[in-house]
């Protein structure tokens, strides 16, 4: 009964979606049908995508089970529709997202600047100098996390932070956005028992290959503070998914 419960059809009917004016529908016109069959998204996502499209007269049938959405409307709905699922179904693009975690300080110590681990983070802490009035920033970690939109990436900095996002891509190419972003320190007892405390939570969008700078908090005792410098890139053929560092 369960199997049968999950295979159901939903059939949602539209009044009013605003895709079509009414007057653009005569009664006379003949309904068309068309299954569309997603390989790389959610049906359930498509449908929110075409929901707009249809005309008063129009309704969606979708079947999670196959993963397909069935659309009744006029012709003109119909191909709206079909143009619209078949720029959505494409394959989640890949992303590299570099990560730097900085810990600024008035120090007069000299310290030798390490070499980032991605080409657009360069030159980074010599920005930070310029913007503010820390005299000192040195990396806690670096590191170029790779995953597809659509997938959370989570990973350890330095020891003793997390950073985990969700990555999504936005419309056009040029944009990505790291949602639900949350920074915490780690901190473990001598019996190896972890305690989180959170450092920073937002969400942010990024222009591709331009860093962003983030300040996420004074550290306890308030002599230093904590900065993220992030930066997101098309990622190209590699060894997978996963931290690069």
């Amino acid at each position: 009964m369960k199997a049968l419960l999950r295979a159901a059809v939903l059939v949602v009917l539209l009044l009013g979606a605003g895709g079509l004016p009414a007057a653009s529908t005569p009664s006379g016109e003949p309904d068309v049908v068309r299954v569309f069959t997603l390989r790389h998204r959610k049906a359930e996502e498509a449908f929110l995508v075409v929901r707009p499209l249809l005309t008063t007269r129009g309704s969606l049938v979708l079947q999670p089970g196959l993963n397909a959405l069935t659309v009744r409307d006029v012709a003109g709905a119909v191909e709206l529709a079909a143009r619209a699922v078949e720029t959505f179904d494409v394959p989640p693009r890949a992303f590299a997202v570099s990560v730097a975690l900085y810990r600024a300080t008035t120090s007069s110590a000299k310290h030798t600047e390490p070499t980032p681990v991605a080409e657009q983070m360069r030159g980074v802490g010599a920005r930070l100098k310029k913007l503010f009035s820390f005299t000192d920033y040195t990396p806690l970690d670096e590191v170029v996390l790779q995953g597809f939109e659509g997938e959370r990436l989570s990973w350890n900095l330095g020891g003793s932070h997390r950073i985990d996002f969700l990555l999504e891509a936005e419309t056009g190419d040029d944009v990505a956005r790291l949602r639900n972003l949350v920074l915490v320190r780690v901190r473990r007892d001598e019996k190896g028992r972890e305690t989180v405390r959170d450092v920073a939570r937002t969400s942010i969008n990024l222009k591709m290959r331009e860093p962003f700078v983030l300040g996420v908090g004074r550290e306890e005792g308030g002599a230093a503070a904590l900065f993220l410098v992030l930066s997101v890139a098309p990622a190209g053929p590699g060894p997978g998914i996963g931290g690069l560092r």
